[in-house]
Parts: C-alpha cells; structure tokens; sequence
C-alpha cells in the first residue's frame, strides 16, 4: 500500500549563514540560470540506551569539482550542548567569537529532519563532498551523550574538531533549481562505548539523500511480537535492508542494514508504530527485532532474533509511504 506524505521541517534548530571562503562550481548546469539553491538538514536512525545524542555544530562547507572549498559560517545566536543540557536558551554571539548550535539527534528520526541550511544560492555544478563542522573533543563536553539511566558523558569524534564530519557523496546543483539534502546520522551503527576508554566514541555511518528523490517504509507491529520470549523491553526495532532478496543481518555483520527504525507505541492510535525516512527509490526488505539492545555494532553476530513481515520485500517510490505491517493492525 503507498500513500503521499510530506516531510516534516517545522523542527527547525540551525539557520546557517552562507559566507563563501572560496570560489564556486562552474556554472550554468540546466536550465539558463548560471545558480541554484542548496538547503541542507540532518537526520537520525536511532540508538538504545540513550536519552539524548547532542552534537555542537560550527559549520559546513561544501566543494566544488573546480574550485575551493565554500564554507558556510553558523549565523545568528549561539547555543552551546551543555547550555542545551542545562536549560539555557541560545543568546547572541559575542563579538568576535564563533557561533554555536546544539542538536538533539535523537529528536528528529523517522521523517523529521532539523534544518541546518536553508536555499542558499551555489553556482551550478558538480560537488565532490560535503562536511559538517563540529566541537567533539576527546574528554571534553562540548557534544554530550546522554545515558537512559542520567549519566552525561563526553561524545568523542575522531578527528571531528579538526576535520569535521566528512561525505564523500558528490552531488550536484542545477541551475534554477532548488535542492533539499537531509544528511543521516545512523546512531545505532555509530555510537560506541569502548573499554578503558572515558569518552564515549561517534564514528558516524553518514548518509547523504536528496529528499525530492526519497521516500520512506512505515507501519504496524503486533503486540504479541513485542512480549514473545527473549524480547527485551523498549528495544523494539524494525531494520531495513536494500533488495528484495536481501540477507537479514546483524549490526555489525557482513549484511547490516542500510538504516533502522524504533518502534513505539501511538499514543493517538493504540499502536505501535514505525518511520524509516529519507529512502532512495528502489526494492527494500524489512525485518523486526525485539532485541536491538542486544546488537552491538562491533560484534558480527550477538544472536538477534528478526522476524519478517509479509508484506515485504516493498518497493519505495520518490515521495511516497510503503507500508510494512508485522502481523495484524491492532493495539
């Protein structure tokens, strides 16, 4: 079954400010205009055991096939992760200083996405990568993690104070055009906690998905599945794969999926439901999982049980809901 929707961008945490530090892709590519416009927000697959994933953003900079790099400047008030934390609203950026935002990416999963740029104008052309700036220091609290049982922890990336958050997906701008990118953050494949070591660690599995292009897989499961034995409590998920004979796999495998959904009870509706957002067209399998707490995303094979759906594998098509339900619709 398929149904439109509309992408939900009313969460709006960032507006960057377009400063260019170099100098832009050629130009003219469609149409006759010699420009196009990029909005660019992020997204979340989710990750257990934590309230909240808080990431300091500094920026973003885009390049261009032929030319510098173009840095885009975070503009208007600043707001750091531990003022987030602490309850403090954003306030004006003190002259002279760098401005700040904190996301919450645990806020915005299934179609949700905080927009972080929004049509700013890029000379047409092809892109090689694009990367997000951010304050994650080792031992430091600028990004946060925040445990399910209330302790913060510092949230490390690996070189990310340095070289920030890199894709290498290329893209490109059409002239006349408008261009929406949503940039995934799959937490469940990212976050580790490694022994010995005092930070928690993001190693973001990124991607890069232009949002005219996308849709998404939603739907219903049983109640029975969520209480079956071995099923532990409030790790509910539904892992998505690419393919119609895809192998069902473990994070962590050799056949991990390309993105994964919580699975949580409508408080509207009765039931428990999931998103999957932000899919390229194309064949997809689903499976559920009562144990996603269980599967850590550095061992290959923590014995997850999944069980599938008959309405899958699905086929997603631009701009549209697939829906996958395990079992019968009802709370």
């Amino acid at each position: 079954m398929l149904k439109t929707f509309f992408y939900s961008t009313t969460l709006v945490l960032l507006s960057l400010g377009l400063l260019a530090c170099g100098g832009g892709g050629g130009g003219g590519v469609g149409g006759g205009s010699s420009t196009g416009t990029l909005s660019v927000g992020v997204t979340d697959a989710p990750v257990d055991s934590a309230k909240q994933v808080l990431v300091q953003f500094t920026g973003v900079t885009v390049k261009p096939e032929a030319g510098d790099a173009i840095q885009f400047a975070l503009s208007g008030d600043s707001q750091t992760c531990q003022d987030f934390y602490d309850g403090i609203e954003p306030a004006p950026t003190p002259s002279g200083e760098v401005t700040v935002r904190c996301v919450d990416l645990l806020a915005f999963q299934g179609n949700l996405n905080a927009q972080l740029l929004r049509d700013e104008e890029l000379d047409a052309g092809d892109y090689t990568w694009m990367r997000l700036d951010v304050d994650a220091a080792r031992g430091v609290q600028d990004s946060i993690i925040v445990l399910d049982g209330g302790g913060v922890e510092s949230l490390y990336i690996p070189s990310g104070s340095q070289s920030g958050l890199k894709l290498n997906d290329g893209f490109t701008i059409v002239g006349g055009e408008q261009h929406y990118f949503v940039i995934d953050f799959d937490l469940r494949k990212s976050v580790n906690n490694p022994q010995g070591f005092p930070d928690y660690i993001l190693k973001p599995s990124l991607r890069l998905i232009d949002m005219d292009t996308s849709g998404s897989i939603a739907g219903t499961v049983e109640v029975s599945l969520l209480i079956a034995d071995g099923c532990t409590p409030d790790a509910y998920a539904v892992y998505v794969y690419q393919g119609d004979v895809a192998v069902i796999g473990e994070e962590g495998s050799d056949n991990p999926p390309i993105t994964s959904a919580d699975v949580s009870l409508n408080p509207d509706t009765a039931f428990w439901e999931y998103t999957a957002g932000f899919l390229p067209p194309g064949p997809y399998t689903a499976a559920f999982t009562c144990q996603a707490g269980n599967d850590a995303n550095d061992v290959a094979d923590d014995g997850i049980v999944f069980v599938e759906s008959t309405d899958s594998p699905t086929t997603v098509i631009a701009g549209q809901e697939s829906i996958v339900d395990f079992g019968p619709v009802g709370p």
